[in-house]
């Protein structure tokens, strides 16, 4: 049995995810703060300090665990998301085509089934956006789907019937 490759986000696509949520967090956090040491007239810029802190943690591990339960498991049977989410795994041998698309200001592996009533499937990850969500790998993890694909979309290795 071959070994399974995970594709999760990248360290610089949780430290993008960190920002996008610490930064509203930290806003509605600092606001009753702010509001408040105006009406009373004192000043505690540690106690903003704090606030901004700590939504920076908060955001930080909201970042973290969710990066855990984005992406995908492949190995010689076929590909699944890593948390069992709404869609289930598929065999490579359900896989008609595997392609790069744009998608909302990122890149995304795409996967199109051999049944067309089933629809494709976006993998959240691995993806590539802009800024620091960008994953240099990408290309290089499609490729290795798409190998993984073409070695086994025929059915296992050892069922094959070659003709000579």
């Amino acid at each position: 049995m071959a070994a399974k490759i995970t594709f999760r986000p990248t360290p610089r696509q949780i430290a993008a995810r960190t920002l996008l949520i610490a930064s509203p967090s930290c806003l509605v956090a600092l606001l009753p703060a702010v509001i408040h040491m105006a009406v009373s007239g004192r000043w505690r810029p540690g106690a903003l300090g704090a606030i901004v802190l700590a939504a920076v943690v908060i955001a930080w591990t909201v970042a973290v665990w969710g990066s855990r339960r984005v992406g995908v498991v492949v190995d010689e049977r076929g590909i699944r998301p890593i948390a069992g989410g709404g869609e289930c795994g598929w065999r490579w041998t359900a896989v008609a085509d595997i392609r790069a698309e744009r998608r909302g200001g990122r890149t995304v592996p795409v996967l199109y089934p051999v049944d067309p009533a089933r629809g494709p499937w976006r993998l959240r990850a691995p993806y590539s956006g802009r800024g620091l969500a960008v994953d240099e790998g990408l290309d290089e993890k499609i490729f290795v789907m798409r190998s993984l694909w073409g070695s086994h979309r025929l059915g296992p290795a050892s069922g094959r019937k070659f003709r000579s």
